[in-house]
């Protein structure tokens, strides 16, 4: 898959979330499901981001550059704070979640990595900041989803290596997912709770 195909599908994604966010809706969260919530540290990034995005379209279309153009910078302008906020609306729609059949990492729309209870020799707590300079993302069959302020706080160990695929289209095979989640310790319990079914 190339990266331009990549990028027009995390934009739809992203469109995609959005709409679920103005439903109230999460998506993939279903029977026996449970949410594990990831942005709650990032929330006050994409808020700034949201608001600089806004106030960039609005100083544009001050400047007068002629109907046509101020028209087009207008729409891009409202696009791209749609899609700021639409990147951080992922983060809520798409909570990482834990059943008896999976445990689903994500991040809003970039990646969506699925492993089947089977595969799971083990999820467990173990906070853990990682150096961005120092860090190789795919070292050792280890990913780190490095979504918040390069930090992990679960650890998926797995009985058999997964193929991920990354947010540009190249895929990865991976033996440990080290992600993020705002209560790390619920995510465990109900790992622990929910039997493979």
């Amino acid at each position: 898959m190339g990266a331009l195909h990549s990028l027009v599908r995390n934009e739809s994604r992203t469109m995609k979330g959005l709409w679920l966010y103005v439903r109230g809706r999460q998506d993939g969260v279903d029977g026996d499901a449970v949410a594990v919530p990831y942005g709650a540290n990032g929330k006050a990034i994409f808020v700034v981001m949201t608001v600089v995005s806004a106030v960039e379209a609005g100083l544009f279309w001050l400047i007068d550059f002629g109907l046509v153009f101020d028209v087009v910078l207008l729409v891009l302008g409202v696009y791209s704070v749609l899609l700021v906020f639409g990147v951080y609306a992922g983060t809520v729609v798409r909570p990482h979640v834990v059943s008896s059949r999976e445990v689903r990492v994500r991040y809003s729309s970039f990646y969506d990595v699925r492993i089947p209870r089977e595969n799971v020799a083990a999820l467990r707590y173990a906070k853990e900041s990682h150096d961005p300079l120092k860090a190789k993302p795919f070292r050792d069959e280890t990913w780190l989803s490095h979504d918040n302020f390069y930090e992990t706080n679960l650890v998926v160990e797995l009985r058999e290596p997964i193929t991920m695929t990354r947010p540009l289209g190249r895929t990865e095979t991976v033996r440990v997912v080290k992600f993020q989640a705002d209560d790390p310790k619920a995510a465990v319990e109900a790992y622990q709770r929910l039997a493979v079914s």
